[in-house]
């Protein structure tokens, strides 16, 4: 009969159980995505280019895990507001507690058992795409990687599972010592905030204090170097924390002592908040933490996107030579975009390759300028021949086709001529965009190496695809952690505080259809609803883009410039943000206004 009453209930409140699940599910598949390549030691030590990232798995796992551990509690706190009516009217009908304390601590084991599992088969679909279309757009060639991953499975069970029979636990002592008529009341009730004006002063200078303590560490990662990451992730995380408790508190004081607040529903927007307050703190901070972690993400990948095709190109003023080149390979390279051909005739012996005078002073052989540093745009200028540098003379050694370079000599046509050897031509191959044209590139490098390949181990052939190639090996590994980390936690950022938000919807119900029959007008209810909500997103993105635009120093050792187009990347990011905000909005209308308008 229980079990009965208990399936009843369940589907009774199916919409707030698919809320609860949707996010449960959403936080699971995000550790999962974000486990497989954290616990992957084979994946991280046979590719050079995540051993750099390695030290970001560690410390965004850790903090990853947090965020879990704070939204996992939070659900479990919805779960138990939503059914201990129920329980305390199984009680009222005679029901043991004892065997509804079972009911209870079952129910969030199932609850937890089915979201984990459900979102570790998204976050296995979820990693297999996304990493394979950015393996694929980013040119990177990864070994070991599998989105599969039983370790990762594991560690995501172990985590889920733990925290969900602690979270059993508390609903089990919560149910134990609560009394059967508070169990019935319970939901009727509301928080009641405690205005201490000092002590909330006291918080809000400790709260900007442990921030500055926190940009401060980021600032001098030159000094702290490694430390910097997790007292920057302590100090800004309670910080945070902090700040938006009193803050919050404190504004919304004030603002209830306004004439603004004897307006409309103004007063009531206020209170809806203030009731909150304690609950929207704790996901607010998760909020701007998840906000600032994915904004930073993404701007660290796109600055590595544009640094590593700059980098390349410092390298050499070509982007490839080719070696006597056939119909295959001719066919090949006027199928790239924007490109540039020169040809010069050659002559290999066993001591050098020759060239002909003649064509350098007709098609000069162009050099790089050296900037400040490798990020900086390339400038080329024509050098002849009489002006190379014993470096750029051993460039021309790749341009030979030769397994081991040879040194240039420049002779006249009628010395050329007298040369026996057999007659050769290299092709010079520079494209505008090495990104756009990669897959094109790397198969005319792939003819190019088969057909004279080199026999100097770890050289990967003349220009700057070379360079191209060997960056993205370095630092390929760091610009996929961007991006990858970025769509993660833009998504954790919308389960965390879309469906906190929405969860609240049904004591609002109430309060909102009591508005409605009352007098208040459809357009003044759906104001306030836009306006709390407004709230709600905007304290932890501005606090979030605060965090980005002082954590992207931990950066500046790796990138000569971490705020490449900042500002456009936030215009993006908060565009993104807005259509949450828009979907939210139209969500909580449609849940708690009335059908027919007043």
């Amino acid at each position: 009969m229980l079990i009965k009453l208990t399936m009843a209930n369940i589907k009774s409140h199916i919409r707030d159980y698919i809320v609860l699940l949707t996010g449960l599910v959403m936080s699971a598949a995000i550790f999962y995505m974000f486990a497989n390549l954290a616990t992957n030691q084979n994946l991280i030590k046979a590719n050079v280019n995540f051993k750099y990232a390695s030290i970001v798995f560690v410390f965004g796992l850790i903090l990853l895990a947090i965020i879990t551990f704070v939204y996992v509690m939070y659900a479990n706190r919805f779960l138990l507001n939503m059914r201990q009516h129920d329980y305390g009217l199984f009680m009222m009908l005679g029901a043991k507690k004892s065997r509804v304390s079972r009911l209870l601590v079952l129910e969030t084991l199932l609850v937890g058992a089915i979201a984990t599992t459900i979102g570790i088969i998204l976050g296995v679909v979820v990693t297999g795409g996304l990493s394979g279309w950015l393996f694929k757009s980013l040119g990177l060639t990864i070994k070991h990687f599998n989105p599969l991953y039983l370790k990762a499975i594991i560690v995501t069970l172990i985590l889920f599972i733990g925290l969900f029979i602690i979270a059993a636990l508390m609903n089990l002592r919560q149910m134990i010592k609560t009394p059967v008529l508070k169990l019935l009341k319970e939901a009727d009730t509301v928080d009641r905030v405690n205005f201490k004006p000092a002590r909330l002063v006291l918080q809000t200078v400790l709260g900007v204090i442990l921030l500055a303590i926190g940009y401060w560490a980021m600032a001098s990662i030159a000094i702290l170097q490694v430390a910097s990451i997790p007292i920057a992730l302590v100090t800004i995380t309670l910080g945070s924390y902090l700040v938006f408790h009193a803050v919050m508190l404190l504004v919304l004081t004030l603002l209830k002592r306004t004439n603004w607040a004897i307006k409309g529903l103004n007063g009531f927007t206020l209170s809806q908040i203030m009731f909150r307050v304690h609950d929207y703190t704790k996901i607010l901070t998760v909020t701007s933490l998840l906000f600032a972690m994915a904004l930073g993400a993404i701007t660290v990948g796109t600055g590595f996107r544009r640094d590593i095709p700059l980098i390349a190109k410092n390298s050499s003023a070509y982007t490839m030579a080719i070696n006597d080149a056939d119909q295959s390979q001719k066919r090949q390279i006027s199928q790239l975009a924007d490109v540039k051909t020169v040809t010069y005739r050659q002559k290999n012996t066993k001591k050098a390759t020759y060239y002909l005078q003649s064509e350098f002073t007709k098609h000069p052989f162009k050099t790089t300028v050296p900037g400040k540093d490798p990020h900086t745009a390339a400038k080329y200028k024509d050098t002849t021949t009489k002006q190379l540098t014993h470096n750029q003379e051993y460039e021309f050694g790749y341009m030979s086709g030769t397994p081991t370079p040879m040194s240039a000599k420049f002779v006249s046509a009628s010395q050329f001529a007298k040369i026996n050897a057999k007659p050769g031509k290299v092709t010079l191959v520079t494209v505008k965009d090495i990104p756009a044209n990669y897959q094109k590139l790397v198969k005319l490098n792939d003819s190019q190496l088969k057909k004279h390949p080199i026999g100097v181990e770890g050289v990967l052939g003349f220009g700057a695809f070379t360079t191209y190639q060997l960056s993205i090996g370095i630092f390929g590994g760091l610009e996929f952690v961007g991006y990858f980390l970025g769509i993660a936690f833009l998504a954790m950022l919308a389960s965390c505080l879309m469906f906190k938000i929405l969860s609240g919807t049904t004591q609002d119900q109430i309060r909102y259809r009591m508005l409605a029959k009352i007098g208040a007008r459809q357009n003044l209810l759906k104001r306030s609803i836009s306006r709390e909500i407004l709230v709600l997103f905007a304290l932890p993105a501005v606090l979030g883009v605060i965090d980005v635009l002082f954590g992207l120093q931990l950066f500046k050792p790796l990138m000569s410039d971490p705020y490449y187009q900042i500002g456009w990347i936030i215009l993006i990011f908060v565009l993104i943000y807005l259509v949450y905000y828009v979907l939210t909005v139209w969500l909580y209308r449609l849940l708690v206004l009335p059908n027919k308008k007043a």
